[in-house]
């Protein structure tokens, strides 16, 4: 015989209880947090000193000129002619400085008569030639090059010294050494 099945016989359905879900965790307060702590802190203000006595030390030392520093080098005139506006800039700049021995040596022609004639002139006013000297110590010359060919330029040279400038135009030819002066002459302000 078969088997009949009837409700009743089954057991009722059970009724699920859902379990109460956990409360969420509370936030920690600040004693809990303690950040940032005391190594933080520390490490912080030696990263600090570190930087600032780097820093400071490289200052000090970059800064520093002990009297040993010793001044630009001096180059042989030969190697300071070897463009038209470097023979021109270091004659103008000797020759203002009353370095005539020096500007001799970049000068040929005419304007060499000159120089030697003004070093006889300093010769025999060997104290007031003295004090110019010392005066020009912080002359400043520029130079500007107008035009060039194989062996002749044109240079326009402008010296400033305590806020008084000069231009010169100065020609310069090419020899065996180097470029030297041929001649030279005061230009006006507002000449071309």
């Amino acid at each position: 015989m078969a088997e009949v099945a009837t409700d009743q016989g089954q057991a009722a359905p059970q009724r699920v209880v859902a379990k109460p879900r956990p409360s969420a965790p509370r936030p920690p307060t600040e004693k809990e947090i303690d950040s940032p702590d005391r190594k933080t802190l520390i490490l912080l203000f030696v990263v600090f000193a570190v930087t600032a006595v780097s820093w400071g030390s490289a200052r000090f030392a970059c800064n520093m000129h002990p009297p040993e520093s010793r001044g630009a080098p001096k180059l042989p005139t030969e190697r300071l002619m070897q463009t038209p506006k470097d023979a021109a800039i270091e004659f103008v700049q000797r020759w203002r400085s009353s370095d005539f021995d020096g500007a001799l040596e970049i000068a040929t022609g005419d304007v060499a008569t000159e120089i030697a004639a003004a070093k006889a002139e300093c010769a025999a006013h060997a104290d007031q030639c003295a004090r110019e000297r010392e005066a020009s110590a912080g002359r400043l010359t520029l130079a500007t090059l107008l035009a060039q060919d194989g062996f002749d330029g044109d240079v326009r040279v402008t010296t400033e010294l305590k806020g008084v400038k000069e231009t010169y135009r100065v020609r310069v030819h090419r020899e065996d050494t180097g470029f030297k002066v041929l001649s030279k002459s005061l230009e006006r302000p507002g000449a071309p």
